[in-house]
């Protein structure tokens, strides 16, 4: 028993030395919080991008602290924080995800409690989306295909519910399209949440506008940590949003959530990706005839 519980106290001790020196490699590879602000400070934005990919990549960012976190997110410009999504999505020439998605239609709908769960595929060029709702939201069994190089202005949908054996060719900006959605079905995806956010800097910044977060700051969700960052426009319509709030995944370069609100401070729109994987479509993925589809 004395052996036992000797060799389940040099166990533990074992796992403690690890776990030290583990904090004690990660410490040099980032630095003090201080060492941190006047480095990336130094750094042109192109540099800033570079690092923060590779801090990422090499999971510094999982093992960093708080306090060396909020140095980082408050010392790169503010492009700088979604630089590394942006070469994600124009690195991955395909990818498959799942997004919870609860929008106001139009300005007088409230925000729906129950968000739209949906599955989508797409390729970037040329730019082919499939999607489909999933059980839980009020258009369970929905899909869409389109294919920009076939047809860049109609997709095929399936419509659900009652018409759930039809398939149309419809407007990708028609009726249809519009009465479930503010945005077409081209604007599935991370790129298209990219394209908005950069936009809005722009705009901010041909107007001689600050374009430095209002606030960043760390925030957990289900055991995880996000960095949340807030900007505040002037207001709609120029800007997309009068704020937009967004959380930065600290393991890879994907943007988790965004939430946008109007002029009267309501939230007009909520996105989180719930998964994101970058991989090879099988060849039938924006096949109508494939055997998982309801076309």
């Amino acid at each position: 028993m004395k052996t036992i519980k000797a060799s389940f106290r040099l166990a533990i001790l074992a796992m403690l030395i690890s776990a030290a020196t583990a904090a004690a490699q990660d410490e040099p590879a980032l630095g003090s919080a201080e060492e941190l602000r006047n480095r990336l400070s130094d750094m042109k934005p192109a540099m800033q991008c570079d690092w923060l990919s590779q801090a990422m990549s090499r999971q510094h960012l999982v093992k960093a602290s708080d306090a060396q976190l909020q140095a980082i997110l408050q010392s790169v410009e503010p492009s700088t924080l979604f630089c590394p999504a942006r070469r994600m999505v124009e690195q991955t020439p395909e990818y498959e995800f799942l997004m919870l998605r609860r929008e106001r239609v139009r300005e007088m709908d409230d925000l729906p409690d129950t968000p739209e769960r949906m599955f989508v595929r797409l390729r970037r060029e040329p730019l082919t989306i499939y999607a489909r709702w999933e059980e839980g939201g009020t258009r369970a069994g929905q899909e869409v295909l389109y294919d920009a190089g076939k047809d860049n202005r109609k997709m095929l949908a399936h419509v659900g519910g009652m018409f759930g054996v039809v398939s149309m060719n419809v407007p990708i900006d028609g009726a249809l399209a519009r009465s479930q959605s503010r945005h077409t079905v081209r604007d599935l995806g991370m790129g298209f949440i990219l394209a908005q956010l950069e936009s809005d800097l722009e705009k901010a910044r041909a107007r001689n506008l600050s374009t430095r977060p209002t606030s960043v700051k760390l925030v957990r969700e289900g055991g995880k940590r996000y960095a949340e960052v807030v900007y505040d426009n002037p207001g709609m319509p120029t800007f997309y949003s009068k704020q937009t709030r967004f959380w930065l995944d600290l393991r890879e370069p994907i943007i988790r959530m965004v939430e946008s609100r109007d002029n009267n401070g309501e939230v007009f729109e909520h996105i989180v990706f719930e998964s994101l994987e970058r991989k090879k479509l099988a060849p039938n993925a924006f096949d109508a005839k494939n055997p998982e589809y309801r076309f």
